[in-house]
């Protein structure tokens, strides 16, 4: 028996998410100091949450402890337009997975993955599509591990 349940996030869930969602960017930041959090981040992060889960378009899941009903980890994603140049047709855009360190290695960030890939797949898209850190890499081997592969690589350079 599963340790966590899966769900769709609840407007009650918008705080813990973002508070995920500032532990997910303080790594990025220890990894990486091109990753900054404004000081309204995560007000504005959570208002992005609420207006995600309100979309049609769109699907925030998370997973809760069974024994606990804490949010241990969530995943959020939307369907968008192929670019006019490219073959028609949707493909659904994971902007944000974070999963609690105390939970990771337990098989929840893949039941997120494939509970919003099957949405992605009813919903008619036909590529799944995300950006990565190129300074973390358990995040590029979970990708991997889920069948992701490199397509375009973002290069940067600050001005």
């Amino acid at each position: 028996m599963s340790e966590f349940l899966v769900r769709d996030a609840r407007r009650a869930d918008r705080e813990e998410i973002g508070c995920m969602w500032r532990l997910l960017m303080e790594h990025h930041r220890a990894i990486d100091s091109r990753f900054t959090i404004a000081p309204d981040g995560e007000m504005k992060y959570v208002r992005h949450v609420v207006e995600m889960m309100r979309s049609a378009n769109a699907r925030v899941v998370v997973a809760e402890s069974i024994e606990s009903g804490e949010i241990v980890a969530y995943i959020m994603g939307e369907l968008q337009p192929r670019p006019a140049i490219a073959l028609p047709g949707l493909y659904g855009f994971i902007s944000d997975i974070y999963v609690l360190e105390s939970w990771r290695n337990r098989g929840v960030g893949r039941a997120l993955y494939e509970e919003l890939r099957r949405w992605f797949v009813n919903r008619k898209a036909i590529a799944v599509e995300l950006y990565i850190a190129e300074s973390n890499p358990a995040a590029q081997e979970f990708w991997h591990e889920m069948g992701l592969r490199p397509f375009l690589k973002l290069l940067h350079d600050d001005l």
